[in-house]
């Protein structure tokens, strides 16, 4: 059977803004897409069922002949057993299964058989364990999912912390991995997956579900960097839609070989790629449990391209920026047709030097966890503009406006002109978990405010310029952090950029920038303002700090931590201005996140006789500045 050659899998050129508004005549209802996941992971699944649907590559040095295999027919059957056996656990259609899970061939079983049985709930297992604790059980998850272990992972201790403060566990499931020796943790039954995974059918839900579109299919979290992460739902039609529209933008076959390094945790990883590949009846490359960050990952990326003949992959910036550092060699990259990259934007520079030298243009795309994973994307066979995010993928409507911040009311920005961009359409959210956090998300009810700044130019492409908030700020000035960053990383030693703002007590906030250099580069802050000032275009653009460090702080996806940089800068520039004071009972200068209250720093001073005249001091040398802080004594 091929259920999957239909209507909904046809050949469409999406190359343009006019083709796609073409097809989109068509009505989306009219489409003939599955209601479910589940459906349309059974469609893939039939395709060929005894062909390699997964390699997993333990390390990065893997090829097919050591690395594990899993064919279709292995696939569906595991994801028929682990929605079964979830449903044996009490599992419903609105009872939710959290996910401490990397990006193992386990981590498909439950992502899908989850999503048969209930609601899944993956979560950064990377994450400390308070926060893990607050998101499970805000999201009264039922069932714990947990990967047994390896060399590189071992939940087990933080699983054993928090099932003391998640009262509405009543399982935990131990799969892949190595298998831990318990039965129980605090009470709590632990089930060894493959001890007893082969008593459950292995071709229907026994359940009974008929699953709705509507039905709740995942909650993923926004994978913020500061505060705790919000819980966004995603339906099966929702998935189902963002599946299969980036499918149809690239154009993927099922002979097509897919490589991700992104964990399932995340939004993109699981369902752009994963699930697309799935679906679709190709061959996906899961590149080690930790993915990228496996010491033989990146250094040997091209020789795995050559192995698994791989024709995509899928990339995020900070992997492209090592991957331009190490040499192709010998190795055979001719099946590579497809490289994409989003989470972050990409330097211009950057992107075309991987054109330049691995013969390929990078696909740049952009999404977020509110709108189901990727939305636009640079046009596999179309125009491909270097530094844009491309097309809205078809049905889906993508503005740059301008927004009253009284009323919530807004107007659209002509072609080019920069505004926040917004979106609506049948992949964006309806809302996050806890309703609290719905204030201003939405306007005019059904448009997603992204946070996002950017432009539409003239052919309907999409451009962001930044975040709302990593706007620099120099005395009501504002400051694109791109232009720093674009501007650095054509100097030839420099590795990796960011631009953030660093406190000042006149304007508020100047440029600073924090610089990773080549290990034998012989520069210093005073040579690359020099050279920010001859490259960098606008004047008060120029940064007034430099931190030269080894690495950049990124979250567990990739991105650069501007929070974690802005603590940092906040520290440095108090300590500083505290410093000049002379005051011999400073004990420390620490800044502190606090989510969306922002950066606060604490001044630390040692108890003695004069402290009231050093306290006056410190008020008075910090009072222009605009960040706040308090003042406390060593007991």
């Amino acid at each position: 059977m091929q259920l999957q050659l239909n209507t909904y899998w046809s050949e469409a050129d999406l190359s343009s803004r006019e083709k796609i508004r073409t097809f989109e005549e068509v009505p989306l209802n009219e489409r003939g897409l599955p209601e479910t996941t589940y459906q349309m992971l059974h469609d893939g699944c039939t395709i060929d069922p005894d062909k390699v649907a997964i390699w997993y590559m333990h390390t990065g040095c893997d090829t097919p002949e050591n690395a594990e295999a899993t064919t279709y027919r292995q696939l569906w059957r595991r994801v028929n057993q682990t929605a079964n056996l979830l449903s044996s656990l009490g599992i419903g259609k609105t009872d939710v299964v959290s996910l401490l899970m990397p990006t193992v061939t386990e981590s498909q079983f439950v992502l899908w058989g989850g999503q048969a049985a209930g609601i899944i709930n993956p979560v950064n297992w990377m994450l400390d364990s308070n926060i893990l604790t607050h998101m499970i059980g805000s999201s009264e998850a039922r069932v714990l999912a947990v990967y047994g272990g390896d060399e590189h992972i071992d939940l087990w201790p933080k699983v054993s912390e928090m099932i003391r403060s998640l009262p509405k566990i009543k399982a935990v499931v131990s799969i892949g991995g190595r298998r831990p020796h318990m039965r129980e943790l605090s009470g709590v039954p632990v089930i060894d997956y493959e001890a007893v995974i082969e008593q459950f059918p292995d071709d229907h839900l026994a359940s009974g579900r008929q699953i709705a579109g509507s039905d709740v299919a995942a909650l993923f979290h926004t994978g913020g960097t500061t505060g705790t992460p919000k819980l966004a739902p995603q339906t099966h039609s929702a998935e189902v839609f963002s599946t299969w529209a980036y499918g149809m933008v690239y154009g993927t076959k099922a002979e097509d070989v897919r490589s991700t390094g992104l964990p399932v945790f995340h939004v993109g990883g699981a369902l752009a790629g994963c699930l697309h590949t799935l679906v679709r009846g190709a061959t996906l490359i899961l590149m080690t449990s930790i993915g990228w960050r496996h010491p033989t990952a990146v250094s040997n990326f091209w020789n795995t391209v050559e192995a698994f003949r791989i024709s995509a992959a899928a990339l995020v910036p900070t992997i492209i920026n090592q991957l331009l550092r190490l040499p192709i060699g010998g190795a055979d990259i001719s099946s590579l047709r497809v490289a994409s990259t989003g989470t972050a934007p990409l330097s211009v520079h950057v992107a075309e030097s991987f054109k330049s030298k691995v013969g390929i243009p990078l696909l740049e795309t952009y999404g977020m966890t509110e709108s189901t994973s990727v939305t636009t994307s640079n046009p596999r066979f179309g125009v491909r503009k270097t530094g844009s995010a491309g097309l809205p993928f078809p049905y889906q409507n993508i503005k740059a406006v301008h927004i009253d911040a009284r009323t919530g009311s807004f107007t659209e920005c002509a072609p080019n002109e920069a505004g926040n961009i917004v979106i609506e359409g049948p992949a964006v959210f309806g809302g996050y978990l806890d309703q609290a956090a719905n204030n201003k998300v939405f306007l005019s009810a059904k448009w997603l405010d992204t946070g996002d700044l950017g432009y539409i130019d003239e052919d309907g492409y999409l451009w962001i310029t930044g975040r709302a908030k990593d706007l620099i700020i120099r005395g009501g000035h504002n400051i694109d952090p791109r232009m720093i960053e674009e501007a650095f990383f054509k100097h030839p030693d420099v590795i990796d950029v960011a631009a953030i703002g660093v406190p000042d007590a006149y304007a508020g906030e100047v440029p600073g920038a924090y610089v990773v250099m080549k290990e034998d580069a012989r520069v210093d802050a005073e040579d690359l303002l020099q050279f920010g000032a001859k490259t960098i275009p606008e004047r008060a653009a120029v940064p007034k700090h430099y931190f030269l460090v080894k690495e950049l702080p990124k979250t567990p996806l990739g991105k650069i931590n501007k929070a974690a940089l802005r603590v940092d800068a906040t520290q440095r520039e108090y300590l500083r201005v505290v410093q000049s004071l002379g005051i011999a009972s400073l004990e420390k200068v620490e800044a502190v996140d606090q989510g969306s209250a922002g950066v606060r720093c604490r001044i630390l001073l040692r108890s003695g006789p004069g402290h009231e005249s050093e306290t006056t001091a410190i008020r008075q040398a910090l009072g222009a500045f605009t960040i706040p802080y308090d003042i406390s004594f060593l007991q």
